[in-house]
């Protein structure tokens, strides 16, 4: 058995090329892709559909938290502005959208 196409393939995730790739992505141009937007409504109506709460839940907070990341880059919030009215909604936005995460999680049963 030869492993030297999966050796090949394995050296492309280097750490370097990984972080560069990851530096490339614009979260705003990724989020108003309408592939990866109908995407995820088809993935959401399928969890609706067949009452996969677990997925349904992290598709929800996912896309509440990348929304919420998005405001707040929109507003031009630095990260060293402290008090600032981006920087608040995202701290108060982000807890609500965590414990309601939490709370469907592993509080509320079926």
């Amino acid at each position: 058995m030869d492993f030297s196409n999966v050796i090949e393939f394995l050296q492309r995730f280097e750490t370097g090329r990984v972080i560069a790739a990851l530096r490339e992505i614009d979260l705003n141009n990724l989020l108003h892709n309408p592939w990866l937007l109908g995407s995820i409504a088809l993935l959401t109506i399928t969890a609706l559909i067949m009452r996969w709460r677990v997925l349904l839940v992290t598709l929800f907070t996912v896309a509440g938290m990348a929304g919420l990341v998005v405001y707040t880059l929109g507003k031009g919030t630095a990260a060293g502005e402290v008090g600032t009215e981006p920087l608040v909604v995202f701290i108060l936005v982000g807890a609500v959208i965590v414990f309601a995460a939490i709370y469907f999680l592993f509080i509320k049963g079926e």
